[in-house]
């Protein structure tokens, strides 16, 4: 009766084990991916490279050093023809804080012109002015996520 006592214990530590060992590896594998997806230049990242219509683009800053100091300019891509324009300047400055996040939301807008959905979809570019810091990009898709029922509608 011992025995089946210690062996009952033993097969349930086993199991136990296997199952943490299991499960920390799913964490693991789902952190690598949003690393992967991440976009990073400097003490700058954008925690994807690709978006549907709709999200939100969180910029997460960290290790900023106190002497940097400059703009993050968002530039969406130009409709039919090859170039970017700004679409939203953020400033930045590492005296006054060397982390921090950031997040805005791409929309339609007639204050701004931004008619369509075309006008937003496309590989989109960031650049550090006042930084040695090399630009990033992301990619809006023409789609919208499956939680999201909003209708893009052109606006003007």
């Amino acid at each position: 009766m011992k025995k089946i006592i210690i062996i009952s214990i033993i097969i349930v530590i086993i199991i136990a084990s296997g199952l943490i060992l299991v499960n920390s590896n799913q964490e693991e594998t789902t952190e690598e991916k949003w690393k992967n997806n991440e976009v990073r230049s400097g003490p700058f990242a954008i925690d994807k490279n690709q978006y549907n219509l709709g999200e939100k683009i969180f910029i997460t800053v960290t290790n900023l050093p106190q002497d940097e100091k400059g703009q993050m300019i968002f530039f969406r891509p130009m409709e039919n023809a090859d170039g970017w324009k700004n679409y939203i300047t953020m400033e930045f400055n590492g005296e006054n804080k060397q982390q921090f996040n950031l997040y805005f939301e791409p929309k339609l807008s007639k204050m701004k012109n931004l008619c369509t959905t075309n006008q937003l979809v496309g590989t989109w570019m960031v650049q550090f002015v006042g930084t040695e810091y090399s630009n990033m990009s992301f990619e809006i898709l023409n789609q919208t996520s499956s939680w999201d029922e909003r209708i893009f509608e052109p606006v003007c």
